[in-house]
């Protein structure tokens, strides 16, 4: 059985992005990005909404060895998430879009969190959710199985916020780890 992660990397004050929906501030390091690939290795599907889906369709071009102009420069970590994107099955949920430009996509117009949790758990991949907006309507149905925040040190002061108001739900600690840029990493999971 696969499970449902919510992955993103946040403020020190808890947004996502700031007031005007940049987060040039959360650009990882080498040993940052290599952390995340382990923690996404097993994901079979990816679900993005549609800001999500436009900010991650540069891994489509992103090459899986050397570079090229989509990046800045060589990279073995981004090399290796390419790898584990591209291989990733994604389903993109817009009203907006009329199709998808990147490779083993599909469109659905609404979220059905029924679906999903039927889905993870017929799986023995795991499935990764992209972006607050989505993930909200998943963390209120209950159906996050694991919280991965990345915290970059660095204060906002308002923005998207990664987490829905309103929510209560009770979750175990499972890993921290401190990197040489600052960043830290928290890891919970459903009680």
């Amino acid at each position: 059985m696969g499970k449902l992660i919510y992955l993103i990397t946040t403020s020190l004050d808890g947004f996502a992005a700031d007031q005007d929906g940049s987060f040039e501030w959360a650009m990882p390091s080498e040993e940052v990005h290599a952390f995340v690939n382990d923690i996404v290795r097993n994901v079979g599907t990816s679900l993005l909404g549609r800001k999500m889906y436009e900010i991650m369709k540069v891994w489509d071009v992103i090459p899986t060895e050397g570079t090229n102009e989509a990046m800045d420069g060589p990279s073995e970590a981004m090399n290796d998430y390419a790898k584990i994107w591209q291989a990733a099955k994604k389903i993109v949920y817009s009203t907006s879009l009329a199709d998808v430009a990147i490779a083993n996509a599909m469109i659905e117009r609404s979220f059905d969190p029924n679906i999903i949790r039927k889905l993870v758990a017929e799986s023995d991949k795991d499935f990764d959710i992209g972006g607050p907006y989505l993930a909200a309507q998943a963390i209120k149905t209950g159906i996050v199985d694991e919280y991965h925040q990345f915290i970059v040190p660095i204060l906002i002061g308002r923005g998207k916020s990664w987490l829905p108001r309103d929510v209560h739900s009770q979750l175990k600690l499972v890993d921290v780890r401190k990197f040489e840029n600052g960043f830290v990493y928290l890891q919970y999971s459903k009680v």
